[in-house]
């Protein structure tokens, strides 16, 4: 080798993005939404109830996304096994971005497709009212998080204010919750839906709750030193 030349082994960027389970969770993520969208259109006429069909499965998987990506945190402080606690947080931000993507899917489908847009809210009832304000609210803090998922913006925000705003991901994942119980269809009673629902939100706060005594165990041993 010539002196003062040195042998790049950089990976190009096509190499870097396939190497990155990121990448790999969007592409697949946007690809679904299509291959959703193409299966109800086959099963099911053009008409209103193809619209719906399309608009509660994008629902149904933002909320499943939004789950997954709530439970990284007390579920790899409660079983901290290496490989899998550094590949789930990696893989948190863009499994938080595709629950933006979907709820953003399902929110234009059912406002300007289903209820005329702007022109139909004068036909809401107050109930209808409350869960389309508290969606509002979760779409609005998802999309806080998906535009700060970057790692431009943790370097500008600074980590500490950058995982303060993403506390917020807990205000979210509370109003949408209350957005679908409130109006949901599969909510009215104690159904398979609504229970395999509560059962989710049971085991979360079960484990959060030992999260954070984990974490108060370690700082009481830490103060000790």
């Amino acid at each position: 080798m010539l002196l003062g030349v040195k042998n790049s082994t950089k990976p190009s960027l096509i190499n870097r993005l396939l190497a990155n389970s990121r990448f790999w969770i969007l592409a697949t993520g946007i690809t679904m939404s299509f291959l959703i969208a193409g299966f109800i259109q086959l099963m099911i006429p053009s008409g209103t109830l193809q619209l719906i069909r399309i608009e509660q499965s994008f629902g149904f998987v933002s909320i499943l996304l939004l789950y997954v990506a709530l439970l990284a945190s007390p579920l790899t402080k409660v079983f901290p096994s290496p490989s899998f606690k550094d590949g789930y947080i990696h893989a948190r931000r863009a499994i938080g971005v595709m629950a933006f993507y979907y709820a953003f899917l399902h929110t234009y489908l059912t406002f300007y497709k289903q209820l005329n847009g702007l022109t139909g809210i004068q036909y809401y009832n107050s109930k209808y009212s409350l869960s389309l304000l508290l969606g509002t609210i979760g779409l609005g803090i998802l999309l806080i998080l998906t535009i700060t998922s970057l790692d431009w913006a943790v370097y500008t925000l600074r980590f500490k204010n950058w995982k303060l705003i993403h506390r917020l991901v807990y205000i979210a994942g509370l109003t949408i919750l209350l957005h679908i119980v409130i109006i949901g269809p599969h909510y009215v009673g104690l159904g398979f839906v609504s229970a395999l629902s509560y059962v989710g939100v049971a085991i979360l706060l079960l484990l959060e709750a030992i999260r954070i005594r984990l974490s108060y165990l370690n700082r009481k041993k830490v103060a000790r030193k």
